[in-house]
Order: structure tokens, then sequence, then C-alpha cells
């Protein structure tokens, strides 16, 4: 720490500062000369900063938005308007690149009239804080700050005095950096269309030419283009001054995309270029240039941008995939904050380019040798000019590219990446195309109406990247034994690929192999595939447990195994143990998509015998599926180290004819299902309880003859489905009762939803203990005629219980309180249903949202 004490700086060698020198006044507040501020959300951002200036609250707000979008404009307007109250001693500093803490100083003493030469940095720093104190209610304005930095080691009184903060910047993370409990960040967004409109005309000037016929319309369009950035607006409207009758207006429109190039190239481009170089780290560098591979304003998803970068070799050098892609979301989120990108959503899932923060990264990688075509509408890849042999990185995606005619032979040597994706018209590519293409490494043909690849794809000798996904009409793909340098093919959804590519048993260095939706058949080809991470295979075709033993390093997998006991032996291997992530089915017959399971250990039995093999269910599955299978009444059946559940968030039971609970009577989890999340539960006739109850739980019913989910004389953990939001119960027709009292209120305290329907002989869902009455008087509060509307609310207003019963109903729809979580409660025909909740539910207050949806009960 800079400062001897919380609050003060540090005193200097001599005496202290403040008390040894006379500190000047300056003169601070100066009107600045400023751009006019247009746009509902300008006037709105300026009137929060100054309210928040007022706030006894806030000691420090940062402004953060893209180069050239009005920052500086911003708070100019913002130092005049607290000049106009006379009320502050207002400093506006701008900063500039690379200035270090000292270099700050010296800014800052300039503006309060201090001589600090020569003094080193904490004795400057007690001089500002001196000055600072002396002047109370001083507004400090940072302009265009590049890094962040401790206000204290400048010297900056933050909260003292009335002391305030205001810095501008292109990195929230710098405001981020800064942020404390007084803090604020405010994001400078673009104008709006009309909003962009209003500015361009005012920086226009009074132009009667804007009254002609036809003339508007174009202008419009032209202020459209400059996509709410101010700087382009007012310099665009600027260099149209001059078009002062029909003839000069109709020679600009005729020539507005030059002119307009050549405006932003001299003005704006430079300033967003600026953004670009004072990225230090290389990889951020790359990897935002990457992001013009895409259309104009193409919404990037984040996954799809992150395996781009992965795939061009952006993120060598960290451990594996997984790591990886979340460097990958770090970046993107990074880019965001830059605002280099702009969020599409709240959670950093997706983000767009600007227009011209696009133009700008196109120009860029033009000078290192891309050519970016992508999304332009184009019929015919480009002319013989453009494919010149200094080429290294081509995108052509989402285009209308038909074919590629037979005399196309690019000669490009250096090329290493070309993105042909997206081109749904492309059925068609010349024999020779790829044939001076010997240095291409990545190769894209994904979502593309190609039928038969040419043969020359098989000599390229230097591919690490072959990308086919989507290629639905695809039923050729010539031999690939040559291409012993591949680390990653995906032919997912290649439906008419019958057969796989000659030679794709010997691609040794094969890394990530996916094949979801493609007929061709990969399990033969396997075992010599030793170095696979990834695999991702087709639920119609099947894999053997031993050829995936011999697979040492992989990581993800998902694909379907023929029956229980190849599961259990893999399951059992060390192979397995090293998975991070899988997607498995077992049994004969194909369950889900896996590709829309990717991301989540899952384990889906369907149709499986269990009287001989027993499964073992993975201790670390996320989601588990239980489809027609036989021979099993317990999932859980006895207390081994593999059947906590302990990660378990969904369970699916489907058409079980046997099975009668998740857990057997006298068992105890050691995980206790602490977050499984939903529970799926159809067709299982014979069910006679999920998890056991307590002794507590006991009915007025015999234990032998009640079944429902939870059994009386069992052991139900504490904390047991205490995060389970969700249950769906159908077609269950042994069970009466759902739930105790008791365990509502010990186990499902979290519970959002509750959907029964079809249960033949279900009578209660929340059934009553021991001290519980049966009787429909005391505290049970019955439906009367009158109030048997399409939504009731029920409860009791003189004790702290929520209580309802179900006696009759007139409308099939009716809403009632209930004493939990926010909740969602559907019934359905359920003919016997009597009561929906019977005695005392000694709860909390009730949610916001609680409903109930009665129907044919």
């Amino acid at each position: 720490m800079l400062f001897t004490r919380a609050g003060a700086p540090p005193v200097s060698r001599g005496g202290g500062a403040s008390s040894s020198r006379t500190v000047p006044v300056a003169f601070s507040n100066v009107p600045l000369v400023t751009g006019s501020l247009k746009g509902r959300l300008f006037e709105e951002n300026l009137q929060q900063i100054l309210s928040l200036l007022d706030d006894d609250d806030v000691a420090t707000i940062g402004i953060h938005g893209a180069g050239g979008i009005g920052k500086t404009t911003l708070v100019t307007h913002v130092q005049n308007g607290l000049c106009d109250r006379c009320s502050r001693n207002v400093y506006f500093v701008t900063v500039s690149h690379g200035l270090t803490v000292s270099g700050l100083q010296l800014k800052i003493a300039k503006k309060l009239d201090l001589k600090i030469d020569g003094e080193d940095v904490m004795e400057a720093a007690a001089m500002i804080y001196g000055a600072f104190k002396n002047r109370r209610d001083s507004v400090l304005i940072l302009d265009d700050l590049w890094e962040s930095f401790r206000p204290s080691d400048v010297g900056l009184p933050v909260g003292e005095g009335g002391f305030k903060l205001l810095l501008t910047t292109r990195n929230k993370r710098v405001c981020l950096e800064i942020n404390n409990e007084k803090s604020r960040i405010i994001e400078v967004k673009c104008l709006s269309d009309d909003e962009s409109w209003d500015l361009f005309r005012e920086k226009l000037g009074d132009s009667a030419i804007l009254s002609q016929a036809g003339v508007i319309d174009i202008a419009r369009k032209v202020a459209k283009k400059c996509s709410g950035l101010p700087l382009a607006l007012e310099h665009i409207a600027i260099s149209m001054r001059a078009a002062d009758t029909v003839e000069d207006w109709r020679t600009v429109l005729a020539d507005m995309s030059s002119m307009m190039h050549d405006v932003v190239e001299d003005k704006v481009l430079p300033l967003l270029r600026y953004s670009y170089d004072r990225l230090r780290d290389q990889r951020l560098k790359d990897c935002f240039l990457y992001c013009s591979f895409f259309p104009e304003d193409h919404v990037m998803d984040r996954t799809e941008l992150v395996g781009i970068w992965i795939r061009e070799g952006l993120l060598d050098g960290i451990e594996n995939r997984e790591r990886q892609r979340d460097k990958g979301f770090n970046i993107f989120k990074e880019l965001i904050n830059l605002s280099l990108l702009k969020a599409d959503d709240n959670e950093y899932r997706s983000a767009k380019m600007h227009d011209l923060v696009r133009e700008m990264a196109v120009k860029v990688g033009k000078e290192k040798g891309f050519l970016i075509r992508a999304g332009e509408k184009m019929r015919d890849i480009p002319g013989e000019r453009e494919w010149n042999e200094d080429l290294c990185k081509v995108s052509l995606m989402y285009n209308d590219i038909g074919s590629i005619s037979p005399d196309a032979a690019p000669r490009c040597p250096n090329l290493s990446t070309l993105l042909l994706s997206r081109n749904i018209s492309l059925t068609s590519i010349s024999s020779l195309f790829f044939s001076l293409m010997d240095g291409l490494c990545v190769l894209d043909l994904s979502s593309t109406g190609i039928e038969k690849l040419p043969d020359s794809v098989s000599n390229l000798k230097n591919l690490t990247v072959f990308l086919l996904r989507n290629c639905y009409s695809l039923n050729y793909v010539p031999p690939v034994s040559m291409l012993g340098k591949l680390r990653e093919m995906d032919i997912c959804y290649c439906r008419k690929l019958r057969d796989l590519p000659h030679g794709m048993e010997g691609l040794v260095n094969l890394k990530f192999l996916h094949s979801i939706g493609c007929p061709a058949p990969v399990s033969g080809i396997l075992s010599g595939l030793s170095h696979l991470e990834e695999l991702t295979l087709c639920d119609s075709s099947e894999a053997k447990g031993q050829d995936l033993m011999k697979l040492m390093h992989l990581k993800r997998l998902s694909c379907r195994i023929r029956n229980v006991s190849e599961f259990n032996e893999y399951v059992m291997s060390q192979c397995f143990a090293s998975l991070h992530q899988y997607e498995l089915t077992v049994g004969t017959r194909p369950l889900n998509d896996l590709d829309n399971l990717w991301g989540r250990r899952y384990v889906g039995f369907v149709e499986c015998g269990f009287e001989e093999d027993s499964p073992i269910v993975p201790e670390n599955v996320e989601k588990l599926d239980l489809v027609r299978c036989s021979g099993v009444e317990y999932l859980v059946s006895s207390a081994s180290p593999d059947s906590t559940l302990g990660e378990l968030v969904e369970l699916k039971l489907f058409e079980l004819e046997n099975f009668k609970g998740l857990v057997k009577p006298g068992v105890v989890i050691r995980g206790n299902l602490q977050n499984l999340e939903k529970l799926d539960i159809s067709y299982c006739r014979h069910l006679e309880e999920v998890i056991g109850g307590s002794d507590s739980d006991n009915d007025d019913d015999d234990g032998d003859e009640y079944q429902g989910l939870v059994k009386p004389g069992v052991a139900l953990p504490p904390g047991s489905l205490s995060n389970l939001k969700t249950i769906w119960i159908g077609k269950c027709h042994g069970i009466k009762k759902l739930f105790s009292s008791s365990m509502v209120r010990g186990n499902l305290q979290n519970l959002e939803e509750l959907l029964i329907w079809e249960c033949r002989h279900l009578e209660e869902v929340i059934g009553g203990s021991d001290s519980d009455n049966d009787d429909d008087d005391g505290d049970e509060y019955q439906i009367k005629d009158e109030l048997a509307t399409s939504e009731v609310g029920i409860y009791h207003d003189e004790a702290p219980w929520w209580i309802g019963v179900v006696r009759s109903i007139k409308d099939e729809r009716l809403s009632i309180f209930f004493p939990y979580k926010a909740f969602i409660l559907v019934l359905g025909l359920l003919p016997n249903l009597k009561r929906v909740v019977r005695g005392r539910q000694n709860g909390r207050e009730k949610g916001d949202t609680e409903k109930l949806v009665i129907s044919k009960a």
C-alpha cells in the first residue's frame, strides 16, 4: 500500500507534503467546445451522469463504448453542464496511450497548477491528494483511459470531500477494475436510425436539395450505412455539403460508395484501427480478425467462433480442448468488453461486429493476406486476379455460389484456410480446384449442396481440418490415405454417405471424429485411431466396448453400445474413467439425437434386459434415461460406492413394467440426490415409491398397501431432493398419495413445477401425518360453489399456514396459493382425486406466481 492509513497519503520525506507547500488555486471551470448531442439515449446518459454526480453514494462513474461512438462528446457536455451550475470544480484530462501513473500525475498536476517535476510517485500523490482535499466537491474527468489504475496510487481522494471521478474508456474491463461499492458503469451505445438521420441532417446543414424527389431517400440510406456511429455520420455529412446542385447530388449519389469509402478510410478507420493496435496480446488480435470472416451484421455464436479459433491453432499450447474452449470463451467476452464486438444477449453467448469495426478488421486482414468476401451474395468464386500467391486465408462463407467451373485451379501455394461453408447452392467443384493449394490446412465445406468431392482433395497432404457437416447430398469422398496430418474430420449429417473414404483407418494423427447423423459405419476402423480425443458416432450404428477400451486418449465420447454387459465392462475400465464428457445409449435401438445432448454426461438405457446384468450407473452421470427396460425393480438396490447419484440432474423413467422405485427400501444413498432438478416418470404402472420416507410419515393407510413416491418406514436422508424443481408423473396407476407433508417441508422446498396426469388411483397430492385429521373441517377450506371460478385463491387469514382442499370444481382451470416457492401445479385426468393438500402446511409466505391448473379431475 502506498498510503500509510486509509484515505490519507504518506508523509513525504522532510515533512508532510500538504503542510510544507502552498497549494495554489487553479481556475478549472472552463466550458469546452463540443459537438452537438443528439438522440434520446445520449440525453438520458447525460442526465443520468449529472444525477449520479449529485448522489453522495456514488464516487466513481465509468463510461465505456466503441471508438467514435461519442464518449468524449458526452463528457464534454457533462463538463459544460457542471460549469453552468457553478457548483463544482471540474478538471478535464485527456489520457494518452501508454500513460504511466507518473505521467497521469503530471497531467492532473498541470490542471491543478501544481509543480511536481522531480517528485517521486508517492510525494506527487500526496501533493495531488492535498490539492483536491482543499477543493471540495471536485470532479475529475479522465477521457480515453486505456488501462486501469488504483486511484490511491495517483493521489485521488475518491469518496472524500465530495470528490468524484468520471472516466471514459473503450474497454469495459477498465471500468470493472476500478469498480467499488460507490461506482456506477454506463455503456454508450450506437444511435438509432432516426437519431442517426437527425445528426446527419444537422451536420449537413440547411440543404434545400433534400426536398428534391428521391434525394432524401438515398441520403437516409447513407446515414444508415454509418451504423449509428456519430463520428462517421459527422464526417460523411460534412463531406456532402459541397453537393449544392441536383447534378452534383446525382454524381455524388452515383459514386456514394467510393466517397463513403474515402471518408471512412481517412477519418473513421484510423480511430478504430487504434483500438486494434492497442491490443497487446497477439492471440487477442488474431482472434479478433477472425470475427470478420463472417458476413456483415451476422450474429456470431460463441461456440462456433471459438471452434474456428481452435481449428486455426490460435489457442494452441493450452492443455486440451476443454481448456481451449474455456480460454476462447474468455477471449470472446474480452472482445465485447473492449467494444470490438457487441453482445447480442446478456450472457455473452453471441455477438455482432459493428459494420465499420468489421470494415477495419477486413482492411487489416487484407494486409496479412486475407481475402474476405463472406455474405456478399456471390454466385461465382472471385476472379483469377484475386487468387494470388500471397493469399493465406479465404472466407467465402454465406454466399450463393452454385458451382466452381472446370477450369478453375487457383495457384495459391500459401493458402492455409479456405472457408466455403453455407453455400447451399454449391453442388460441384472443379476436379483441379485444389491441385495448386499444397499448403491448405483447413477446408470447410459444411452446409453446402456438394454431391461428390473432387479427387484433388486426396493430395492435400498438409490438411489438418476437414469439415463436411450438414452436406446432406454428399455421397462420395475420395481416398484420404495421404492426409496423414489430419487431426479433425466432421461428417455429421452427411445422410447419403454410405461408406467412409478409403484410408480412414490409417489416419493415426486423427484426434477429433464426428459422424452423428451419418450412416457410414465407423466402428470397424476405431481400433486404428488410437489418438482420438473426441468421438461422436451415429446413434444408429454401434460401438463395441472392446474397441472403445483401446482409445486411451479419449476425453469426449458420444455413441451407442449394444448391451448392458459391454457397457458395464467399459464403465469399469480406465478408459471410461478418463472421459470428461460422455453421451451414451445402451441397447439395440437409438433413443435421442445425441448431438443435442452434447455438454452433459448422459446415459440412456433403451429396451435393455436387466434380468442377467444389472447396469453399473456411472457415479458422475448428470442425465439418466430408462426406457422400456425389463427386469428392473429398483435403480439402486445396494449401498455400493457407485450408487451415490450425487451429480444426477435429470432422471427419466418411461414404460418400466416392473419398476417399483428409484432406491430399494433400506438403502441410503450417500449422494442424497441433492443435485436432482427434474424427475420425469410415466407408464410405470407398478410404481410403489421413488425414494423411501421416514417413520414419521406414516399415514392412515396400511404401509403394505401404500403405493406412491414415498413409502412409509424407509429412511429418507436429510437434504434429499432439495434441488428438485420439476416433477412430471403420468400413467402411473399404482400411486394413491404423492407426498407426505413432512417430505414436502423437509425435502421439496425448491419445487417449482408439478405435472400429474392420468394416474387413475391418485387420491391425494400432499397427504398428512398422524397428527392430521382427515375430516373436512378445522383448518381445511373447501372450495365453495360461489368461489369455483376460473381463478380462485384459497388461504388462511388467521394462521401462518396456507391450506387448500379440492372437493368440487365447476371450471376446468383453477388457481390456488401454494405454501412454497413460486409454483406451477398441473393436474389432469385424475378421476379419483379428492385432495390437493391435507393437514396444516407450516410453510413460508406465498410466492408471486403460484398456480394450480386442474383439468378433468
